[in-house]
């Protein structure tokens, strides 16, 4: 065998003594990769521990390491402090939010952080009323103290980062942005809940209050407070200068509407004014039934009409809402269409009913609710958006079978804190009172008489029985303008001729037992009180405006801001007091 064989040979001796190895090896893990020679890639396939397990590396068994004296995190600042009384006062001097009040990511980043590590403590409120201080531990200060009120953004920043007193340091659980954005949720909370123990002294002028009105509600309301503007785009905006919502409304309930908003379409402004602009503008609201309304705003004022405005963003609008503000009326709650309202009309489709729903595709639904169907269907293009139509069309599916109930009233409008509530409201049913007369009609620039107090609080029950099931129709201006295009023969309440014309039991009488081929009866709905309740509320309509001789004076402004602010104030003190023992019990 020459050499060029007998290397082939050993060749071939060895491929297969190779082949044969590989087959007696165990099979490979395919899901681990090469072993690699260098040692400082195959460290990169070493075992990595978590933050707080057992590393046997280390003589503590410890993973978390102490960085080293001096050093800084990667994308991190230094902070130049100490953690003293002395560096907090220093803190408080030299630092400033990097984030404002209208950073609303930032705060609503905040109040996540609040909520998570703040609140077990401090409470919802920041009045150090938590659970915790009923196990034992120390009651921590309140943010609402005189001290927290007082301390700069900077201080307080550095007792969130270094802790003081029993309040332990957060540096490690929060970033220095978190810090920062749970600073101005504090900033809001105190501004919402800091107690007012004196009336604020600081000058009021009625100048200020009409361009605040302009900057944050003139795009909806108008300058003149009746709503035209955008009337076709929200056909419940309310009147400002109509007896009827006037009368209906208490100064607390409209500043509970400005503060916390009114579902589907009010926002709220809690987070957006301070409580004194919000006083300022539930006594401006009221100033629109005592000037002429085609004025553009008080005498002196400078305003140009507001013009008309988009539907605001409905994000935040759920297809519950929509369907209590536009569809509860005539659908019910359960889907399957009011009886009462289906005397007038016939076609009116019950959603619970599986060959109604088997029917209709989801196009066939869309395509009605955005351009409407039939005599009384009305289109909600002008509403609803492509997402918002989607999300109706999934509602109206969940009736099949009779198991979705959409409740009268929704959810709460979201803040911080529970709404003070009104206690200007009158009972469901109060007592049975004589009726009310036709209310007489203004001529020139004589103001009617306004309603006694006992009929103001009829108004005010007869307006929630309108809501809930007149205002589809009627409006929420009461002129039927909405349908009177599909039903010619409704009615216009503020007309002074068909108040008139009808007295109060013909009123009753429809209200109860319907009228014609559309109105329907509501008797088994509401009771006879209540359909008096409604009549008083109709009565109210009458005179569309009260106007009143000359603008509204400085003095008159001001003496109706101090007593609406004195008001509210007492209420606030006294559903703080009651908040600790709601808690504990």
């Amino acid at each position: 065998m020459n050499h060029r064989a007998r290397l082939n040979f050993l060749l071939f001796a060895a491929c297969v003594v190779t082949v044969a190895v590989a087959r007696l090896l165990p099979p490979r893990d395919e899901t681990r990769p090469h072993y690699e020679f260098i040692p400082e890639r195959q460290m990169s396939q070493d075992v990595a521990y978590d933050s707080f397990a057992s590393n046997p590396n280390f003589p503590d068994q410890l993973t978390l390491r102490t960085p080293p004296a001096g050093t800084i995190a990667r994308g991190q600042l230094p902070l130049h402090y100490e953690a003293t009384p002395v560096d907090a006062v220093r803190a408080g001097e030299e630092l400033k939010n990097p984030y404002s009040a209208e950073d609303s990511a930032r705060w609503e980043r905040g109040s996540v952080v609040f909520a998570n590590f703040c609140q077990v403590c401090h409470g919802p409120a920041g009045f150090g009323n938590a659970p915790v201080t009923q196990r034992g531990f120390p009651q921590p200060s309140s943010l609402m103290g005189e001290r927290a009120l007082a301390m700069k953004d900077g201080q307080m920043f550095h007792v969130v980062t270094f802790g003081q007193g029993n309040m332990p340091a957060h540096a490690a659980q929060l970033s220095r942005a978190d810090r920062w954005s749970v600073i101005l949720h504090v900033r809001l909370l105190q501004k919402a809940h800091a107690p007012q123990l004196e009336p604020s002294s600081s000058p009021l002028r009625l100048q200020d209050v009409a361009i605040r009105f302009k900057e944050n509600c003139a795009a909806c309301h108008g300058d003149d407070g009746t709503g035209n503007v955008i009337r076709k785009v929200l056909p419940l905006i309310p009147d400002f200068t109509s007896l009827a919502w006037q009368t209906a409304q208490t100064d607390v309930a409209i500043v509970n509407q400005i503060d916390y908003g009114a579902l589907p379409l009010m926002p709220s402004f809690h987070n957006k004014l301070p409580p004194r602009q919000i006083l300022e503008l539930a006594v401006y609201v009221r100033t629109f039934t005592q000037r002429q309304a085609a004025a553009p705003g008080l005498p002196g004022i400078p305003g140009s009409p507001a013009t008309p405005a988009a539907l605001p963003p409905a994000a935040h609008i759920t297809a519950e809402d929509v369907y209590r503000t536009y569809c509860f009326a005539c659908h019910d709650s359960n889907g399957r269409g009011n009886n009462a309202i289906r005397v007038a009309m016939k076609d009116l489709p019950d959603f619970t009913g599986s060959a109604w729903q088997k029917s209709r595709s989801e196009a066939d639904l869309a395509r009605s609710i955005l351009e409407g169907k039939g005599k009384f269907m009305l289109p909600m293009k002008d509403k609803l958006g492509s997402v918002d139509v989607e999300k109706m069309v999934a509602l109206v599916r969940t009736f099949e079978g009779g198991q979705q109930i959409v409740a009268v009233e929704g959810p709460k409008a979201p803040g911080p804190a529970t709404p003070i509530v009104d206690d200007g409201a009158a009972p469901a049913s109060p007592p049975r009172l004589p009726d009310v007369n036709p209310p007489p009609v203004a001529v020139g620039n004589e103001p009617p008489q306004a309603p006694s107090a006992e009929v103001a609080s009829r108004i005010r029950v007869g307006a929630g029985i309108f809501r809930q099931y007149c205002i589809v129709c009627h409006g929420a201006d009461g002129t039927g303008s909405i349908l009177r295009a599909q039903m010619p023969p409704i009615p216009d309440f503020t007309n002074p001729t068909w108040q008139m014309q009808h007295t109060d039991p013909k009123l009753a009488v429809s209200i109860m037992d319907g009228k014609g081929t559309l109105m329907p009866a509501n008797r088994g709905r509401i009771t006879e009180a209540q359909a008096h309740d409604l009549v008083a509320y109709l009565r109210s309509f009458g005179p569309r405006t009260l106007r009143k001789t000359g603008p509204v004076s400085e003095s008159e402004f001001e003496k109706s801001f101090r007593e609406l602010e004195q008001r509210w104030n007492e209420l606030d003190r006294e559903m703080h007091k009651t908040e600790p023992q709601k808690k504990s019990n």
